[in-house]
């Protein structure tokens, strides 16, 4: 089907929630995958030649001398600005994370040290290196952006088949005035989403509902303006490259469809080819795991004082725990995120680890 083809749009609303034995009463996130979706995959091989591509940006940002500015405006020859890169931000650099960015480069070493320094020099911007002084910026404080998600604008609840995380966007619930702080939330969310990625999953199933909620809290159901979105997506596509698995919109009216017209050309081709328009959620994702509303068997109801310090504490308790597993193999740049999420004592790919087919 096309982007911009319509089908007849799939009823989502209260009375179409599976209201029968199988409910499950929930009010917060979860942290892992179902045992029965399985373990983690290996790591996929790549060829030679990528791995050697891999190895001198892996190198390139282990070299001494290596430094990042503080933030955006900084001159990059500016050496009183630069600054070294913190523990947690050689955390940051796993495996994975440069494999991704060198795929979302299409193997362009290049490209790929620009993209990486570029979303770098970002995250110490907007404040998610997770270091004590963050590099004299303010860190993005979940107090800061709790306001945003009162009425569970953004939730994060279930796994799909693929054990990759579900992430609800609910445009409908919108409680704020258009503001940068939106633009904070969806970082937030989106450093919540991927440390709730398990062990061999780096991508989302995003789950994007277009309908109009008439609720106490809410004040419109109207498209974000041009410029938060954006926003929202370079965010997305630039600093979390390689991360979206699906993109599933349902309940789209009328003016939505105009409005995805006008913002389909700053998609990137990677995005587009993930999107799916007006088909339930159930298709793609097991009712155990799936909100109620869309027809799952999750009975969940957003309560903000519950829902958010249980994902705030999670996700903390997660990416300390995984600190902690990183140093205790080594504190290397390029560790393995399959190696620090999961619970086996000793390393299985050495940051030498030749993954070649």
């Amino acid at each position: 089907m096309g982007l911009f083809s319509r089908k007849k749009p799939t009823k989502t609303d209260s009375k179409s929630v599976n209201a029968n034995e199988h409910l499950i009463k929930v009010d917060t996130c979860f942290s892992e995958p179902p045992n029965e979706y399985g373990g983690a995959e290996p790591l996929e091989n790549i060829t030679s030649e990528q791995y050697d591509i891999y190895v001198k940006l892996l190198n390139h940002f282990n070299a001494e001398d290596f430094t990042l500015p503080v933030n955006t405006e900084v001159a990059k020859d500016d050496p009183a600005l630069q600054k070294s890169l913190s523990e947690f931000e050689k955390f940051w650099l796993s495996r994975e994370c440069l494999l991704r960015f060198l795929r979302a480069a299409k193997w362009n070493f290049n490209d790929a040290v620009a993209n990486l320094s570029e979303t770098m020099t970002w995250r110490r911007e907007v404040g998610i290196t997770y270091s004590d002084s963050n590099f004299e910026n303010k860190a993005l404080d979940p107090d800061h952006v709790s306001i945003e998600n009162e009425t569970g604008k953004e939730v994060l609840l279930g796994f799909d088949k693929h054990r990759r995380p579900l992430f609800y966007m609910k445009n409908g619930r919108q409680n704020t005035e258009s503001s940068y702080r939106q633009v904070q939330q969806l970082i937030y969310m989106m450093e919540c989403a991927t440390t709730l990625c398990p062990q061999g999953v780096e991508k989302l199933t995003v789950l994007i509902d277009l309908k109009g909620y008439k609720e106490p809290g809410i004040i419109s159901d109207k498209v974000p303006p041009l410029a938060i979105t954006k926003l929202c997506l370079k965010v997305l596509q630039d600093y979390f490259p390689e991360r979206m698995g699906k993109c599933l919109l349902t309940n789209i009216p009328w003016f939505a469809w105009a409005f995805l017209k006008i913002v389909y050309p700053f998609l990137d081709p990677a995005t587009r080819e993930k999107a799916i328009f007006d088909e339930p959620y159930d298709k793609h994702v097991e009712k155990k795991q799936l909100d109620a509303t869309y027809n799952g068997y999750l009975d969940f109801k957003y309560d903000h004082k519950v829902y958010w310090p249980d994902l705030v504490k999670k996700v903390d308790e997660l990416r300390e725990k995984r600190f902690e597993r990183w140093v205790k193999f080594g504190s290397k740049i390029g560790t393995a995120e399959w190696d620090y999420k999961g619970d086996h004592d000793e390393i299985k790919y050495p940051v030498d680890y030749r993954n070649v087919e």
